[in-house]
């Protein structure tokens, strides 16, 4: 575990550098919205971006346009994570929650599988799928419950060579970068 919070660390400090992080969030979304996943969804769930990660407001908008149904993880108080239904992006209809997060002020409760596609934020990321979060488990939770397309954002400055994981670290089918559509290694060796 300590090889994983000192990776942590250092791929939080790569994040926190890039350059251009506005017109690289938008060729990411670019490439999500191509896919033919996303072209698929009935309705997605997506995560609000926070501090340095990928923006994710812009895709929430165009799903929401596209006439997707959006669903994004909320954090209670207690920190147990749901899903919430949403209809806009207003910010005047969020409050801030637990690290940092925005919880919308109207619960509408989603239940994981009412989605078709999940978008996974990350701190980094091999070609095998793995991805390595804020070490919480949330979406490693998630996607063990989750029958969907699991998608993860990030800029290709994340990218390590392997990443430890363990068994209950579970891989995404693809990563969007701004650089192109990883189509996870793990996946293909099945």
């Amino acid at each position: 575990m300590n090889k994983k919070s000192h990776l942590r660390r250092e791929l939080l400090s790569r994040r926190d550098q890039i350059k251009g992080r506005d017109a690289r969030s938008e060729a990411i979304r670019e490439r999500v919205i191509a896919s033919p996943a996303f072209q698929r969804a009935r309705a997605i769930h997506c995560y609000l971006s926070i501090r340095s990660e990928v923006d994710t407001y812009t895709l929430i908008a165009i799903a929401l346009t596209q006439g997707k149904a959006v669903a994004v993880p909320i954090l209670d108080s207690h920190r147990r994570l749901s899903h919430c239904w949403i209809t806009g992006i207003d910010p005047a209809d969020f409050t801030e929650g637990v690290f940092g997060t925005r919880t919308p002020r109207t619960i509408c409760p989603a239940n994981p599988g009412d989605w078709d596609l999940t978008i996974v934020p990350m701190l980094g990321f091999d070609r095998d799928g793995y991805r390595i979060g804020y070490g919480k488990g949330y979406y490693d939770r998630l996607l063990a419950t989750a029958p969907t397309i699991a998608y993860g954002v990030a800029f290709s400055a994340q990218e390590v060579a392997c990443l430890p994981h363990d068994s209950y670290d579970m891989p995404l089918d693809s990563i969007a970068t701004e650089d192109e559509l990883i189509v996870a290694r793990s996946l293909c060796m099945n």
